[in-house]
């Protein structure tokens, strides 16, 4: 690939006469070689640059290295992520069309661009885009629908109706579909079982990790926006909304019916109670149990969460306790010292 494609792709121009060369990879600058492009997304990092074999280097504007072919950008970090994406493998990892071994069923439509992977099931109604890349053993119940070039890898469950837009990646051993936790409860304490009746809708451009499960809708669907990215062992109940370009890490939980905006920040094992309202582009800190609404733009974090700051100096406060603690023991004999002698 030619260092002129790479700057097209992520919007530079490019130092004269360097346009021809040609670029085999992505490195990091420990790793580079004559062929290859490295970044620098921190200062620190500079002089390794400077120092390697790389062929070019993807910088922030105004901080070109002498005697290097650099490529200015606003962001090096977003700069290597879109090169990095021209060097992906997108082949099928079992091979073109329908693996011999997956059933399809006789009503389902699978683009003859899409690849279906050994021991997959493909089940009636479903509508399979073109240049999906289905993996092995993989379950897509009745009334699915995937857009195009969207990938779901070797082991992942769909369950029935569901809807998957394009260029949507599910990794291994997630679960799409599964029924939420839904139950009510009689007068001698036995739950009574609520059935779902609705679907899960994923939008375009969405990453789902391994092992997170989605809960399909009680009544009305759960909702995925477009560019969510969701990691591994994430749990989203039912009749949950994420926003458009909401972020989540793994292993935090989502409560039924939760709604989440726009451009939210969700950090690790944070967990969220059931029908409340967070606000686009709020930040919610790593563990922390939100049990109430996050207004919009509000980073808050802890158990319970709250504002980010206030919260930091509830956390300092609390290494001063057990001084507090003698300080307080010392007044009080003191006081009863006081009272003792009048």
């Amino acid at each position: 690939m030619k260092l002129s494609v790479i700057a097209g792709h992520i919007g530079t121009a490019l130092p004269d006469g360097c346009g021809d060369i040609e670029v085999t990879g992505i490195s990091s600058p420990e790793s580079a070689s004559s062929g290859t492009v490295t970044f620098v997304s921190d200062a620190k990092y500079r002089d390794k640059a400077k120092e390697c074999a790389a062929c070019a280097v993807i910088v922030k504007k105004g901080c070109a290295i002498p005697e290097k072919h650099c490529l200015e950008v606003d962001d090096p970090y977003v700069g290597y992520a879109l090169t990095a994406q021209l060097f992906e493998d997108v082949s099928p990892l079992f091979g073109h069309g329908v693996h011999p071994s997956a059933f399809v069923d006789t009503s389902a439509s699978v683009n003859a661009s899409a690849s279906v992977g050994p021991g997959t099931v493909v089940g009636p109604n479903v509508k399979i885009g073109a240049n999906c890349r289905i993996g092995a053993n993989c379950v897509i119940e009745r009334g699915v629908t995937v857009g195009q070039s969207t990938r779901i890898d070797s082991g992942v469950i769909v369950r029935y109706d569901t809807v998957i837009g394009s260029r949507t990646v599910i990794q291994s051993g997630a679960v799409i579909g599964s029924d939420g936790f839904g139950n009510a409860r009689d007068k001698a304490g036995r739950f009574i079982r609520i059935p779902c009746f609705s679907n899960v809708v994923i939008g375009d451009d969405v990453d789902i990790g391994a092992c997170t499960t989605i809960d399909r809708g009680n009544i009305e669907p759960t909702v995925i926006g477009n560019g969510v990215k969701i990691d591994n062992l994430v749990q989203i109940a039912h009749n949950v909304t994420l926003g458009d370009d909401t972020a989540i890490a793994a292993q935090a939980g989502l409560s039924g019916s939760t709604h989440v905006g726009k451009r939210v920040i969700i950090a690790g094992q944070a967990g969220f109670v059931g029908h409340i309202e967070i606000g686009d582009d709020a930040f919610i800190g790593a563990k922390s149990g939100v049990s109430k609404g996050v207004e919009p733009g509000t980073r808050v974090t802890g158990i319970p969460a709250r504002e980010f700051m206030t919260m930091r100096r509830i956390d300092a406060a609390c290494n001063h306790l057990p001084d507090l603690l003698k300080e307080v023991k010392r007044l009080t004999e003191e006081v009863e010292s006081l009272k003792n002698n009048r």
